[in-house]
């Protein structure tokens, strides 16, 4: 890990509330909580699988490294628009964490890619993304996940996915404060082997408070490596995070928000890069939904998901 990033790290660790405070997490329940949070649980099937495993070639991979989205179009202010608070920093590139990595998925617009982390669950087989990236007008297709994806190369395997959960809301009406999606993956070519045992996860956090110390990454467009960031947390909004620093561009949604993150990429999850404009217009401000009960509600379901297999 480069030195600058390294103490990036080191100051979140200084700052990060203790683990047993920020953690709740716990098997799941019998049956989800009614409400808009329970979501749907669209089941991938192994020929869909299959197709996604060899649909990902390593071409394929680049050109959609060089044509993602963040959010929505246009990247820097208009005339007249404020422009990013005093003293901004800016992410710095890094070689990478084996939590996080880039999510490689089609649409009918074509190849796409995301960024996903691997999230602490019973099961040990959930990855977590923005809603955005896996459901527009319809569900995502080819989705492959590639943790700690870096130059090409792939040094935690390849993990396709095996169901996709979102809120009934995000499904509905793009409700930003539930633009947050769980996959089930399993390893290509290794059925029931763990991605966490592989990679490690995050701590899913949920009803934290805001103004945390945060780190962010995210794998930009048209570069092979992720971006690391670390800095306040703010309230945009109810339900609405914002984080300010240069450099998230196209292909960060997704990216994980954490507190006390380590150089092995564990730590406690608490937002993604999505919510408001899908995750932000300009590079110097990312966006999260709050992760508030209906999150917590969609995380448990995702947990049932996941052990049907």
């Amino acid at each position: 890990m480069p030195r600058a990033v390294a103490l990036l790290v080191a100051a979140s660790l200084a700052t990060a509330a203790p683990a047993a405070a920020v953690a709740r997490t716990g098997p799941p329940p019998a049956t989800p909580p009614p409400g808009p949070a329970v979501g749907t649980v669209h089941p991938v099937g192994a020929a869909a699988q299959q197709a996604a495993r060899g649909f990902w070639t390593p071409a394929r991979m680049a050109a959609a490294v060089a044509g993602q989205e963040k959010g929505a179009p246009g990247r820097s202010a208009p005339a007249g628009a404020a422009g990013p608070p005093a003293g901004t920093p800016t992410a710095h590139p890094f070689g990478g964490v084996p939590t996080v990595g880039a999510l490689f998925y089609t649409t009918g617009s074509g190849a796409h890619f995301c960024t996903a982390s691997v999230v602490d669950s019973t099961h040990g087989n959930l990855v977590v993304t923005a809603a955005h990236c896996v459901y527009g007008s319809g569900y995502a297709t080819n989705i492959e996940f590639v943790p700690g994806y870096h130059d090409g190369a792939r040094p935690h395997g390849t993990w396709l996915v095996q169901a996709v959960v979102v809120a009934t809301a995000w499904r509905r009406s793009r409700d930003p404060d539930l633009d947050i999606a769980f996959l089930a993956v399993t390893a290509a070519g290794h059925p029931g082997r763990e991605i966490q045992r592989a990679t490690g996860g995050l701590r899913f956090g949920a009803g934290l408070r805001y103004g945390r110390w945060t780190g962010l990454i995210g794998y930009n467009n048209a570069v092979e490596d992720p971006v690391w960031c670390a800095a306040h947390s703010h309230e945009f909004r109810p339900g609405q995070l914002v984080f300010y620093c240069h450099g998230y561009r196209d292909g960060t949604s997704g990216g994980p928000w954490v507190i006390g993150l380590t150089s092995r990429g564990t730590g406690t999850l608490y937002g993604v890069i999505g919510g408001y404009q899908q995750g932000g217009r300009y590079e110097w401000a990312s966006y999260s939904p709050a992760l508030g009960p209906a999150a917590l509600a969609l995380y448990r379901q995702a947990e049932a998901a996941a052990a049907r297999g």
